[in-house]
């Protein structure tokens, strides 16, 4: 949908709102976010005037706690009206390039922290969550770090950052920022990432693959011999882990 059409078709946080329940609730029996029961469920309107407030609240009479539309969604707890989340997104998903949180800042009135905040969130939502299968490959390289020229010899380095990239192969990506390269960190990215049922994992022969694979991917971890080859072929060294 581009942005002319969202300005027309939600003009107010109620058009917004309209749009949120029927797609949460498609058969217009509103379900409780908490416990899931669906039928007895009182709604009232919300009186306060403040600009956090979601004009409609829904109450389960089941288990007593109260909910509306945007519980639990990436605008639950915000106090930016609807209309121009919905704007934001938009925006995010037909820049073909991106956009940075200054244009968006730029576009909606906001300040830059909100706009950061708005593109977070909603590239956050728009992730492929579904865990790599298959043969997976994982690595690190590290980037940044370099003295501008203008600096004299001895002045200090940048300190390098740390990406941690796990691939399936033919497949998705995954990109992570880590701040060591340890067992302990770099364990639970893999195990957040990648599917206990994958095949196998490939790294290089650095050890602290192995630690990382051992508990959870024991057996399915194969280290490449980068000396003789880049990739698992009729002619690469292989090392598998056991």
């Amino acid at each position: 949908m581009k942005l002319i059409d969202v300005t027309e078709k939600f003009k107010t946080d109620d058009d917004c709102l309209d749009y949120i329940e029927a797609m949460r609730w498609p058969n217009g029996e509103i379900g409780c976010v908490h416990c899931g029961e669906i039928g007895r469920i009182s709604k009232f309107a919300r009186e306060s005037k403040g600009k956090n407030k979601r004009t409609r609240l829904y109450q389960c009479l089941a288990c007593g706690k109260q909910f509306s539309a945007t519980s639990g969604t990436i605008f639950n707890d915000t106090h930016l009206p609807l209309v121009k989340w919905f704007m934001a997104i938009a925006l995010v998903c037909g820049a073909k390039k991106g956009i940075s949180a200054l244009q968006l800042k730029r576009h909606l009135g906001v300040n830059y922290r909100t706009a950061w905040h708005l593109a977070h969130r909603i590239r956050e939502a728009m992730q492929d969550n579904t865990l790599l299968t298959g043969g997976v490959a994982a690595d690190t390289t590290h980037t940044g770090g370099r003295r501008p020229r203008r600096d004299p010899p001895c002045a200090k380095k940048d300190k390098k950052e740390i990406v941690m990239g796990v691939v399936e192969r033919g497949g998705k990506l995954r990109l992570v920022p880590v701040p060591d390269e340890k067992k302990t960190i770099m364990q639970p990215v893999l195990e957040k990432h990648i599917s206990k049922d994958v095949d196998v994992i490939y790294t290089d022969e650095h050890p602290i693959h192995l630690f990382a694979t051992k508990d959870n991917f024991d057996g399915k971890h194969k280290a490449i011999n980068h000396t003789r080859s880049y990739a698992i072929g009729r002619l690469a060294a292989i090392t598998k882990f056991r």
